[in-house]
């Protein structure tokens, strides 16, 4: 694979559990554990973790609740949505629950949030990318690591011909074009799409989910836009000479 110069490595995003069963929150890596906290100021009241994941200026929250550090686990990867498109994904995966974010580590914006049960995965596929049959994209000559929540011959097709759609119930996802770099970056693992799959297939055992080793067919058969959003790297957070999406 050639690989794109890219942005510095994303710092890592660490997720904040709450018991009692709220979606998770986002905060920075400079958290603190509950333990310092409370060495640092005894009489320091107890750390809430029921915010909103972002500000009303639409940054991320600042770092003020304590967190579980074996509670979550993130990767950064791209997924490859259903108009064969990859899209750079912040994949945090919990003992409960499955977010797919989409986070500008330059601009600190979250863009969409898509959080999916784990007990909703009915699927995981791990095996060789294979184009659909008459499709005129470029094939994708390497292995990925599919995940499936939902019917997909049953979704509308207003969803499935919508290329801004968030609602495919099915992720596909592979390594990060850091991942190949020649030079070595701190946190590697960061961008291993295998390291991820392992998480995923331990916590899925107890969901009574065993992984199938098969291709991985992407049903896109024709994007005219398709070659040209991927060679320029469009759906990865990057700075542009001073433009960032």
């Amino acid at each position: 694979m050639v690989v794109s110069k890219l942005t510095t490595p994303p710092k890592c995003v660490h997720i904040s559990v709450p018991n009692n069963g709220e979606d998770p929150t986002i905060v920075p890596d400079t958290v603190k554990s509950l333990h310092e906290v409370t060495s640092e100021n005894e009489t320091s009241t107890e750390l809430t973790t029921s915010r909103p994941c972002l500000t009303s200026e639409g940054k991320i929250w600042p770092a003020s609740a304590a967190i579980h550090p074996d509670a979550y686990f993130c990767s950064k990867l791209p997924r490859i949505d259903h108009w064969d498109h990859d899209q750079e994904c912040t994949v945090c995966l919990t003992d409960k629950c499955l977010l797919l974010i989409g986070l500008s580590f330059i601009t600190e914006k979250i863009q969409s949030v898509k959080r999916v049960p784990l007990n909703a995965i009915h699927t995981m596929r791990m095996g060789n990318l294979v184009s659909a049959r008459l499709s005129l994209l470029p094939p994708r000559p390497y292995g990925a690591v599919q995940l499936i929540w939902g019917p997909i011959t049953s979704t509308k097709w207003t969803v499935m011909w919508n290329p801004m759609s968030k609602d495919v119930p099915t992720a596909v996802f592979h390594h990060h074009p850091c991942y190949y770099s020649i030079k070595p970056l701190d946190s590697m693992e960061l961008f291993d799409c295998d390291n991820m799959a392992s998480r995923l297939r331990e916590i899925l055992e107890i969901h009574a989910v065993q992984p199938s080793h098969e291709d991985i067919v992407l049903h896109a058969r024709f994007n005219p836009l398709n070659v040209f959003y991927n060679q320029s790297s469009l759906g990865f957070c990057k700075d542009r000479n001073g433009v960032n999406f």
